[in-house]
């Protein structure tokens, strides 16, 4: 659940607080001159005679998630607080299609799912969050979940003339089963004016390896689709909300190959 929880932790060392009593001796001589309070007895007692054995309350029953219920649970809480404490509108996902965005993809779906389920029950501090992050005034119903990542999750295909069109058709797919607003972007031009800025500084074009070129050059061109897709990922982070007519940025999620071992 997304309620906040506060712990509170309290070490008492009796030691220390023996040698504290005991370095004012003056006080235990006033306290002894004094009167004493009277003892009253009652006929009744406060607590049960067998105060060990005593359950305050009945025990209950521990339900532990499973595995993928922590994989959808645990990330989407740190994510919704995370978004509320920032200050942020939304998120914003480079979605590739591929296993490792899409399971960031869902993890933000199920936080969306989370923060609205909090707030339908009543809870008057997810629903503020929900109503501040989304922009929603409060004569407005509060969202479902896939009008909320509607709201606050913006994903975008970053995709290039290399691309094929099954990540395409994943990634449109799974955005609009999540509800989220979604882009679907070519760099090629980006690319290309990168390489063409290459090639008017040293009058060489490097090329893929199957197109003849060398690793060095394969690597290198391979590292410029990474970049910019970088670049583009957090210029319309900050510009995308604007676009929409709203106001804040966006955060940029990222996803590793080390995702690929949870499937």
């Amino acid at each position: 659940a997304i309620q906040e929880v506060e712990v509170v932790i309290a070490n008492v060392d009796l030691d220390a607080v023996v040698g504290f009593r005991g370095a004012f001796q003056s006080m235990a001589v006033q306290a002894s001159a004094g009167d004493k309070y009277p003892m009253i007895h009652v006929p009744f007692r406060l607590c049960p005679n067998d105060d060990v054995s005593r359950i305050p309350y009945s025990p209950c029953d521990i339900r532990y998630h499973s595995p993928q219920e922590e994989i959808a649970l645990g990330p989407a809480c740190w994510l919704w607080d995370y978004l509320r404490r920032s200050g942020a509108s939304g998120y914003l996902l480079p979605l590739s299609g591929g296993a490792d965005s899409s399971s960031t993809a869902a993890i933000v779906g199920s936080m969306c799912q989370l923060a609205t389920a909090a707030a339908v029950s009543g809870d008057e501090v997810a629903v503020a969050d929900v109503r501040r992050i989304a922009q929603i005034d409060e004569n407005d119903p509060l969202p479902c979940a896939k009008e909320l990542a509607h709201l606050l999750f913006q994903t975008v295909y970053l995709g290039s003339e290399n691309s094929s069109a099954a990540t395409r058709s994943r990634s449109s797919a799974l955005a609009a089963e999540i509800g989220a607003s979604h882009l679907d972007v070519r760099i090629d031009t980006v690319v290309a004016a990168v390489v063409a800025f290459f090639r008017s500084v040293t009058q060489k074009t490097p090329k893929f390896r199957v197109d003849g070129g060398s690793n060095v050059e394969n690597l290198a061109l391979q590292n410029i689709q990474a970049r910019i897709r970088m670049v583009l990922s957090f210029v319309l982070a900050q510009l995308m909300p604007w676009v929409r007519g709203r106001s804040g940025f966006l955060l940029v999620l990222g996803s590793a190959n080390v995702d690929e071992g949870l499937r």
